[in-house]
Order: structure tokens, then sequence, then C-alpha cells
């Protein structure tokens, strides 16, 4: 019983541990900052401190003696590969098909990854400047145009808590600038539900359906 006891208190540890969040905060101005947080924890990741460096004295290499070249050729074995074998029983259709399983699991995996993050500040703000007033206002759509769409697929996929993203053309000082600060936080926990739950369908509906189909078919019509 004490063992059971014991074995629960472990799990129900490792769940707790698992249940509780890890964050990255990058900040980005004149330089990139990066640091991982959990709990009181932060760790500082980059930059990294600069550590001084001992001199260590040269070994003279010893000259390697050359091996002889295996010069004979393998030859390429009669069986084809469990695709080709896929194929020969199952046609075209169930090829077409085992892709398409392959291409929702795929399509799910990312979905469900994503949404096991959580952004809980983002902050972006952009200054564009040309050459001139007319080219400065060239840049500005181009600019927006690239940073809007990506920011509205990041909220739409992801959890987004605070959000604010500030584009704007400099037409006096003539300075280009990205200012970017944001905290990404993930639950242990839900990104390895996400994993196991997508390789549940990968097994079932893709690996399995691969074996099972490229298994050379047994004759069941005898000849007339």
């Amino acid at each position: 019983m004490k063992v059971l006891i014991i074995i629960a208190a472990v799990i129900a540890f490792i769940v707790l541990l698992l249940s509780i969040k890890v964050s990255v905060i990058v900040h980005s101005e004149d330089g990139v900052t990066l640091d991982l947080q959990w709990l009181f924890i932060k760790i500082h990741l980059i930059p990294k401190k600069e550590k001084k460096k001992k001199k260590r004295k040269k070994k003279k290499k010893k000259p390697k003696e050359e091996k002889p070249k295996d010069e004979t050729v393998k030859e390429p074995s009669g069986k084809p590969n469990i695709l080709v074998r896929f194929y020969r029983n199952n046609g075209i259709s169930g090829f077409i098909e085992l892709l398409d399983n392959l291409a929702a699991a795929l399509k799910g995996m990312f979905r469900r990854i994503l949404m096991s993050f959580i952004i809980d500040n983002l902050f972006i703000s952009v200054s564009v400047s040309g050459g001139d007033p007319a080219e400065t206002a060239v840049k500005f759509g181009k600019v927006s145009a690239a940073i809007y769409p990506s920011l509205g697929y990041i909220t739409t996929h992801m959890r987004v808590k605070k959000q604010k993203c500030e584009i704007f053309p400099d037409y006096i000082n003539g300075t280009n600038s990205v200012r970017l600060h944001t905290k990404i936080s993930v639950v242990p926990r839900r990104f390895i539900n996400a994993l196991i739950i997508v390789g549940f369908q990968l097994l079932f509906k893709v690996v399995i359906k691969l074996l099972k189909g490229s298994k050379a078919k047994k004759a069941t019509e005898t000849e007339q």
C-alpha cells in the first residue's frame, strides 16, 4: 500500500511540475535579449557572457594512415519499398487517401501545438523611412502589408492576451527602426498532450494503414 501511495505522489508531483508554465521573454531594440523564466527562476540566454578562454598548448597531430577504400558496389535489393508496395496493392485512390490522412494529421499537429502556446504580451513598433516622401509612403505600404497579415495569423491560431502593433512613416527624421517585446508561455502538459494526440492519429490513420496496405495480398480466386 505504501508503494502505491509513493508512486501516486511521484506521479502527482510530476503532473504538477508539467502544469507550471514556462515563459520565453524576447526584447529587441538596439540588440536582442532572450530570457527563460520558470516560476521565480530566470535564466539569461542571449547575449551570453563572454568567458575568458584559456590558452591551450597545441598538440602535434600524428599523420593518419589512409585506409584502402572499399570499391565493391552493393547490389540493389529486388524488393520494392513500402510505398511502392502500398501503391501496387491499393492504387492511386488509396495512395491519395493515405496522403490526405497524413496532411490532416500534420495540420492538426501544428494547430494543437500553436494553441498550446500563450502570448502574454506582444508589442511591435516599426518606423519606416525612405529617400523621399513618395518612397517612404511606398515602403510604409509594403511593411504594413507584410506585418499585419502575419499578426492576424498569430492572433487567430494562438491565444494572445495583450497585443499592440504600431507602424508609422517617418517623414521628418528619416529613421528606420524596429522595437519588439513579447512574452510567450507554454504549459508543458498541454504541449505533451498535443503531441500524444497527433502521435495516435499518425499511428492509426497513416502508419498502420500503410503497413497493412503494403502486405502482399493472398490469392482468393482459384484459377479456372
